[in-house]
């Protein structure tokens, strides 16, 4: 039986008891109300306040490297994309890779975002699948055998600006 069919029972208990006792005797009743109802109420509350954390765990110790602010025509040329954008690292060595190579990595992410049309922005849904396309893109910049033996050592896509003007 797990912690969350305990409370269960024991709240189911707890009212059965209240409604014998209150068959017996109203005075008793309401002595017991005024010592179990704050119980009842903390255990209530705790089960509500626990936190479900969706998605992946955080990173233990990130290294950022800011790719910088990005303004790009977006199909169409009714509209402009901008966005900054950061990347989170585990390991220093990939990051260090990756700042060599700074100029490549921002032509990928300026193709990349050039493509996005006004629709896809509009759907707010498409953020997530933006930042995953952009991960496995510049992930795939990254030699398949190399030292810090990860193959994608880029851990998430930060987007510290993402509007259209």
């Amino acid at each position: 039986m797990d912690e969350g069919e305990h409370k269960v029972i024991k709240k189911q208990i707890h009212r059965r008891l209240f409604v014998n006792i209150a068959k017996k005797s109203h005075s008793i009743l309401l002595l017991l109300c005024f010592v179990f109802t704050p119980v009842l109420n903390a255990q209530e509350e705790t089960a509500a306040n626990k936190v479900i954390r969706e998605g992946p765990p955080p990173l233990a110790d990130p290294l950022y490297l800011d790719l910088g602010t990005f303004v790009v025509n977006m199909p169409g040329d009714k509209y402009f994309l901008k966005s900054s954008i950061q990347l989170a690292f585990e390991n220093s060595s990939a990051k260090e890779w990756l700042l060599t190579r700074l100029p490549i990595a921002r032509d990928l992410v300026i193709t990349h975002l050039n493509s996005i049309t006004v629709e896809q922005f509009d759907d707010t849904k498409n953020r997530a699948v933006i930042k995953n396309d952009l991960q496995i893109r510049l992930n795939s910049l990254f030699p398949n055998r190399s030292a810090w033996e990860d193959t994608a050592p880029i851990r998430r896509i930060l987007f510290l600006e993402f509007y259209r003007q």
